[in-house]
This record gives C-alpha cells, structure tokens and sequence, in this order.
C-alpha cells in the first residue's frame, strides 16, 4: 500500500468512527394526538445516544412556534414540552438537528409526529344582565307605580298602596346595582340605589 493511501485509509476509519458515536435523532411524539384548541400538549423528543458525544436539535410544532435543546452528559434527552395550539386544525410536529448553543447537529433523519386540533370549547355566554323593568310590568295589582318614582335609565322604581296592604309574596329581583326595599307603614316596596 503506497503512503497515501494509508492517509486516506486512516483518515476514513477515523470519520467512520467519529460518525459511529454520534448522537442522532432517536423520535418525537405528542401526548394526546387529538386535542382542543386551547388545550396542552406534551411533545417528547428523544436523542439516540451512541457515543458519549453531544448535539443540539430544534422542535418545531407546526404552526410557526419551535424550541431548541440539546443532549449531553449533564442535559440528557428525553426533553419534554408543553405547547397549546390556539387554533383547530391538524400539525405536524418536527424534531431535526441543529446547532444550539456550543453543540453541533444531532444526525440522522428529522423525526415526525401529528397533532389534531379540535374546535375548543365555546366560551359560556355570560348571563346577560337583568332587564330593566318598564313602568306598566312593575308593580303587582293592587300596588301601582308611585308619580314620578320610575326611572328607565337605572330601572329604579318604587309601588305604592294603601298603608296595610300586603306585600307581594315574591320579592321582586332588581336590576344592576340596584336594592330592594320595603315599606309597610308607608305602603310602599320597590328597587332604588
């Protein structure tokens, strides 16, 4: 075998070494597959380790957003996620070496994984607030709205009687801030601030 051969022998045994204790791409997986919008998921990404080397990666879960990490000896893999799709639909999410901080690409192919968003929950409607009560829905026979103590803007009113009457069994509910109060001597019940 001539000199150079030998050099490009070795230097071939050396790179077929070197790429035989890489670190490559092992598996990424989401943890539900099926989800609402608006509801975690778990991504884990793993590292297969050959060798004692050492080597970045990104994960990417489809709908622009993505992390880096890395695998060492202090930092091992898996490393475990959580991101929350805003929107319904389906992503796949990709795991594939790149060159984080001081570490250079894990090898081997990019790992895949699938993700299905649902539509989320819909928010509950919010109670819509009390009506304001008109001046002629009110007051229960025999009571009737006192002169001038209607208020259409606030829902503020006050019925009156004849002192002694009885009082409407059910208590009326007021509208917003409103309270209720009562008067029997006065003959008189109704909402005010």
């Amino acid at each position: 075998m001539k000199p150079l051969s030998r050099i490009y022998a070795a230097a071939a045994a050396a790179t077929l070494c070197a790429a035989a204790q890489a670190q490559i791409i092992g598996s990424v997986s989401a943890s539900p597959t099926t989800v609402k919008a608006g509801e975690p998921v778990t991504v884990t990404a793993n590292v297969d380790v050959v060798g004692g080397n050492f080597c970045g990666f990104a994960v990417f879960y489809g709908d622009g957003k993505n992390v880096e990490s890395y695998s060492d000896v202090k930092k091992p893999t898996p490393f475990v996620s959580t991101h929350v799709y805003e929107k319904p639909g389906t992503y796949t999410i990709s795991m594939g070496g790149r060159h984080v901080e001081s570490h250079p690409n894990c090898g081997g192919p990019d790992k895949f994984a699938k993700v299905v968003v649902t539509e989320g929950a819909k928010p509950a409607a919010e109670a819509a607030p009390a009506a304001k009560p008109s001046a002629t829905a009110v007051c229960k026979a025999p009571w009737k709205v006192a002169a001038k103590s209607f208020n259409a803007k606030t829902g503020a009113y006050t019925c009156a009687a004849k002192a002694g009457t009885a009082l409407p069994e059910s208590k009326p509910s007021c509208p917003g801030d409103l309270t209720y109060f009562e008067n029997a001597k006065k003959g008189q019940y109704g909402c005010r601030p």
